[in-house]
């Protein structure tokens, strides 16, 4: 008998297996989802796509939607520590044994298509989905919207949170061209939620074309304010955007004002202004574009401290990071800079350049685990260290601090 693959093979295997790491379009995609002839993956299908905001979106309509009895499928990416924090029924991560199985059968089903890590990853969670018959299933769209891997999968409400210059390589550089990609997930008469103000105008005539019902949150009024357990004033807009959503499928689901105040005092969210320590405060953030970055500046001028503040930062390449430093010259006060084992990492001498004007301190790292433990030696009790830049940055910095004694 063949010995199964785990979940750590099947990984390392599909990272390198395709010949593009990024690779939009549906084609191949939506033939192997017909060759799985899974039919629908869930009674209601949620789709969040946007520059920022996807995850903690995804997370409080989650949160919601099982506070009133629903049992709800996340697929979101990148994860922080594990791959199985991918794909989640009611908040918990599903075990490798479920991944393996499901990477298994999209391999039974490719006749000789090549897939994506990410469509993979898509395929697997409509599958687990569907195997473990959860009634709501919110997907988080990867890159862009019309050509990203999750929409070949019909939803019945489209969530775009915001919308700012990122991934321009791919989405184009302006914010029309990329509201445009990412209103590619509205559907025909099907509610579709703009959560910030002054909606491009590609989103309103994409909705109108294609016959989707369009809400914009800024003029939704709500029943009360809801209080939420996570910090940063962003995040009511996204409450406010998950709210609309849920409340758009009214139809469908029956959510009430009790179950969202419930939801959105028990959401969990990683890496978003997360407090993991004090004395002195690591504060993790996944802020990895200009539009984060600004909300997170503007969070730490409205929280100031006796102490300094250190910054353990490392970005990619592709962010134009030098654009943004300069919202964090009144704020941090120490910066300690170092590049994330991609491919695609900012180089150290790249960020001290861009860092120089400014910065008031700058000292570099190999690693981000070593800028981690010279953060923590220099930093006092009364001072924090906010740790940011990308996904990878937050990852790198918890496993050090997971790691010391």
């Amino acid at each position: 008998m063949k010995k199964k693959k785990s979940l750590e093979s099947w990984l390392n295997e599909l990272e390198v297996r395709h010949n593009k790491k990024i690779d939009l379009g549906l084609k191949r995609v939506t033939q192997v989802l017909g060759h799985l002839n899974l039919g629908k993956i869930a009674p209601v299908v949620i789709t969040v796509a946007g520059t920022n905001g996807k995850g903690s979106t995804v997370a409080m309509i989650a949160a919601i939607a099982h506070k009133a009895a629903y049992k709800v499928g996340e697929f979101t990416s990148p994860h922080i520590l594990s791959y199985n924090e991918r794909i989640k029924i009611n908040s918990i991560p599903v075990a490798d044994k479920d991944i393996t199985a499901a990477f298994e059968l999209i391999e039974q089903n490719l006749k000789g298509i090549s897939l994506s890590y990410f469509e993979y990853s898509t395929l697997a969670a409509a599958i687990i989905f569907k195997q473990k018959a959860v009634d709501v299933a919110i997907l988080e769209v990867g890159l862009g919207g019309r050509l990203d891997s999750t929409n070949v999968i019909d939803t019945d409400c489209a969530v775009i949170t915001t919308i700012a210059l990122d991934h321009t390589d791919w989405l184009g550089d302006t914010i029309e061209s990329i509201a445009y990609e990412k209103a590619g997930i509205m559907r025909k008469n099907k509610p579709a939620i703009y959560g910030d103000k002054n909606c491009p105008d590609a989103i309103i005539q994409y909705a109108k074309k294609c016959g989707a019902q369009l809400h914009l949150t800024q003029d939704v009024k709500l029943n009360q304010d809801f209080k939420l357990n996570v910090a940063g004033k962003y995040q009511q807009k996204n409450a406010k955007t998950a709210v609309t959503a849920l409340k758009s499928l009214n139809k469908q689901l029956k959510i009430s004002d009790n179950a969202i105040q419930r939801g959105l005092l028990d959401i969990k969210l990683s890496g978003r202004l997360q407090l993991i320590a004090t004395n002195p405060s690591i504060i993790l953030d996944v802020s990895h574009n200009e539009q984060a970055a600004q909300e997170l500046a503007k969070w730490l001028q409205s929280n100031p401290i006796e102490g300094q503040t250190f910054a353990v930062f490392a970005v990619l390449a592709d962010k134009n990071a030098a654009q943004w430093f300069n919202c964090f010259k009144d704020t941090i006060d120490v910066w300690c800079v170092s590049a994330v084992d991609n491919p695609r990492a900012m180089a150290v001498k790249e960020l001290m350049r861009y860092l120089a004007d400014s910065a008031s301190l700058i000292t570099s790292f190999s690693t981000v685990q070593n800028a981690m433990i010279k953060a923590k030696i220099m930093a006092s009790k009364a001072d924090r260290i906010v740790v940011f830049g990308s996904f990878y940055t937050v990852s790198d910095a918890l496993k050090q601090i997971n790691e010391s004694p």
